[in-house]
């Protein structure tokens, strides 16, 4: 009984908003002491690509909870971990992440100790309470959730004795970097480099008017010419066949800087008005599988789209799966398998093939075409 209440703790924890910081410990031991059914995944993962919508985290008090004594003082976790995340910046994904450490965990068979806290928001004043609070808690290794719009605040804090993993912030969006910080973002800039290996020298964007839509812009604009043609897709109320219709399109690479929904909209489009493009181009935010149910097949007769997740035994992305995470298309899952595999043992086992180098995780982006029934690889 006392796994099932801690799992739908963390359910409870994990929905909704909280009009203040929250902090609660998940212990749970490993599946060989325990009835291994231990209760739901906390829930849904999020779509790549798509914005966060921001959620209510209700106040749960940690003192509801009753614990058998002896128990307590017989249990001793094999790992201690903080997740800390801003709730109203990046609900959905701390849901799934979350989801990943617990798949990890379980698929390791270890007793652990995972202490979550919530800033909330990533303003100055709530980062540093809430790694004041890390820093007390006596937890030294941290999985910090947060956008790369917040790492300047996170490298002016005190963080001395803590070793923290970031899951969405790549070394090369830093000025100065911080040694004890690992991160673990990745690169779009080497995905478009790997990208351009298809491209000609007529090039075309479309792309949309979002924080990271704005960065792959950028990227591409310092790739490219600068008589490319480039689009804006705008997130309500688009004309697509005045978008789409348009002769100078034809034979050109048109790399796609928007979101899964958009894209399946342009490739469709494309089809519709009979725009010929050379070859169609995309980075990981494209990489869904739910681009395949969204578009027809010729829709994507020359659509190349580059991963940077790695592979990984079946055992471990089907238990991690059953937690409700993706570590096979979502690449924050992934990046946060990569960083609570590497806290816990420096992969020492070898069970992730993606290294960290010089605290970057190093992905090797891949190029893939769609076929009626998925993704495949282009060797």
């Amino acid at each position: 009984m006392k796994y099932i209440i801690s799992c739908l703790f963390i359910v409870l924890f994990l929905t909704g908003c909280a009009q203040s910081q929250q902090s609660v410990d998940i212990n749970i031991p490993k599946k060989g002491d325990t009835n291994s059914n231990i209760g739901k995944p906390i829930g849904n993962k999020a779509d790549l690509g798509t914005p966060i919508e921001q959620e209510e985290i209700s106040v749960f008090e940690p003192m509801d909870i009753q614990e058998n004594e002896i128990t307590m003082l017989e249990y001793k976790p094999d790992a201690q971990i903080a997740f800390t995340y801003p709730s109203k910046i990046v609900g959905k994904y701390a849901k799934s992440s979350m989801n990943t450490m617990l798949g990890y965990y379980n698929f390791k068979k270890i007793n652990y100790n995972i202490k979550v806290f919530d800033s909330l928001n990533e303003t100055p004043e709530s980062i540093a309470s809430t790694f004041e609070k890390i820093k007390e808690s006596g937890i030294t290794k941290v999985i910090a959730l947060y956008s790369p719009r917040a790492i300047e605040t996170l490298h002016s804090l005190d963080t001395f004795g803590l070793e923290v993993y970031l899951p969405l912030t790549n070394i090369s969006e830093v000025e100065l970097s911080n040694s004890n910080f690992i991160y673990g973002g990745i690169s779009y800039e080497n995905q478009m480099n790997k990208l351009f290996e298809y491209s000609s020298e007529k090039n075309a964007m479309f792309y949309q008017e979002s924080f990271l839509g704005k960065k792959l812009k950028e990227k591409y604009e310092a790739l490219v010419p600068s008589y490319s043609i480039i689009k804006e897709i705008k997130n309500k109320r688009n004309y697509f066949k005045g978008l789409v219709k348009d002769e100078r399109l034809n034979g050109r690479t048109i790399f796609l800087n928007t979101s899964l929904v958009k894209s399946s909209i342009l490739l469709s489009q494309f089809t519709v008005y009979e725009v010929e493009p050379r070859v169609i181009l995309s980075t990981q935010i494209n990489y869904n599988p739910k681009l395949i149910s969204l578009t027809q097949e010729k829709d994507r007769e020359n659509f190349v789209v580059a991963n940077s997740i790695d592979s990984v035994e079946d055992a471990l992305v089907d238990n991690i799966n059953t937690y409700g995470a993706d570590i096979v298309y979502n690449w924050v899952d992934y990046s946060t398998l990569v960083g609570v595999n590497y806290l816990y043992d420096n992969n020492e086992s070898g069970l992730i093939s993606t290294q960290i180098e010089n605290n970057q995780v190093k992905y090797e982006p891949k190029l893939f075409k769609s076929t009626a029934f998925g993704f495949l690889e282009i060797k």
